[in-house]
């Protein structure tokens, strides 16, 4: 190469998808299934004890660390400081996935649908006896996102924090710590005021919804800013290797789970856990089982590689069609234990029955995505 001819540029570093990440999403997923599962048993009041959970222990469910890791997603994929795209292009790209949750949201519904009018149970527990009494034109109830029956109200939303966040990301662009202090500030005003909350939700209750947005977005929007500086990865950097990273995690995750069961153990309850305005107690636990649970991975990376772990990542790669199909496998769990089984034994064999088909179709479809992205470059080869 001579002095006069231009140097190529520099290519950018290679992305590899984080699988810690996607590791605890899928455990929050199985986590979700199992749970769901356990919602309609315990309701039926099944003997024995719950499938062992973190919730068991703690103060969070799953569903934290889901919004957590997608808000994370959200700004390191969508909106990243690197790249730096416009907010127009941000509001394009999550509008479409939000239109796209609808959709999914709709058709999970008219699967369940026939499964409830085979079960009276199965419709009760489930609130979509609301739609069932009332006939055709209750639908409309739900394509306006005012009713939602038992496992959708979190896609709902969901849903909602997607369409609100390219208003977050303007505000994060101009001023992140001013975008940080507003959701600080709504979560806390929401919080602390019931009423501040959208009509609607299951037919039972204050007709509010389960998840309050103006509370939930906390957990959405704060890992949307975390994910546009690509904070976890920096962090990732200096935890690989040490075990003294763990130590501040572990002793925050002990601390929690030891007061959760404390609970029990002396007769009194811990305030601000309240899981529809998501109380302050919760957002910690939560925090702090993803910070501790990434934090092996970090330090032991070699777990990452363990067939366990990577059949969790394959779950939490695509977690959009991995949740619709746990909610499918939960409904129909629930009905065979209503209809034809309801014992413990049976609890416990579908529990684990479900995780697997959920670990089946995760593979398939990470199959059927490989071959999808394959063939356009064959097309082009020949």
């Amino acid at each position: 190469m001579t002095a006069t001819e231009p140097r190529p540029a520099p290519s950018p570093p290679t992305r590899t998808r984080d699988a810690s990440i996607d590791i605890v999403r899928g455990l929050a997923l199985l986590t979700i299934t199992i749970n769901h599962i356990t919602g309609f048993t315990d309701r039926m009041h099944m003997v024995g004890m719950q499938f062992p959970t973190l919730t068991l222990w703690g103060f969070s469910s799953a569903a934290e660390t889901f919004f957590l890791l997608s808000g994370y997603l959200v700004g390191a994929v969508y909106f990243s400081a690197e790249r730096d795209p416009s907010v127009a292009t941000f509001a394009r790209r999550v509008w479409q996935r939000s239109g796209k949750l609808y959709v999914y949201n709709l058709g999970l519904f008219l699967i369940l649908l026939p499964l409830c009018l085979g079960s009276h149970d199965l419709a009760r527990l489930s609130f979509f006896d609301y739609f069932i009494q009332r006939g055709p034109a209750s639908i409309i109830d739900f394509l306006l996102l005012y009713v939602q029956p038992y496992c959708l109200e979190i896609l709902v939303t969901y849903m909602a924090l997607l369409a609100a966040a390219p208003l977050f990301a303007a505000l994060l662009r101009w001023q992140p710590l001013v975008a940080v202090a507003a959701s600080l500030g709504l979560y806390w005003f929401a919080h602390q005021n019931p009423w501040f909350n959208i009509r609607g939700g299951t037919p039972v209750g204050d007709w509010l919804w389960n998840f309050n947005p103006a509370s939930w977005q906390l957990l959405f929007f704060g890992a949307l800013a975390a994910g546009r500086f690509q904070l976890l990865r920096r962090i990732e950097r200096r935890a690989a290797g040490n075990w003294r990273w763990l130590i501040l995690p572990f002793l925050l995750f002990a601390g929690l789970t030891l007061l959760f069961l404390s609970q029990h153990w002396f007769s009194f309850e811990v305030l601000y856990q309240s899981k529809i305005r998501i109380g302050p107690v919760r957002v910690a636990h939560a925090m702090s089982v993803c910070w501790l649970i990434m934090s092996i991975l970090w330090v032991w990376p070699r777990l990452q590689r363990t067939w366990l772990m990577r059949q969790c990542a394959v779950i939490g790669s695509n977690s959009l069609q991995t949740f619709v199909v746990s909610v499918a496998l939960s409904y129909a769990a629930g009905y065979i234990w209503i209809e034809f089984a309801p014992r413990h034994d049976a609890y416990i064999a579908l529990c684990l029955s479900s995780a697997a088909l959920l670990a089946v179709f995760a593979n398939a479809y990470a199959l059927h995505k490989a071959r999808g992205a394959v063939r356009p470059l064959e097309q082009r080869a020949g």
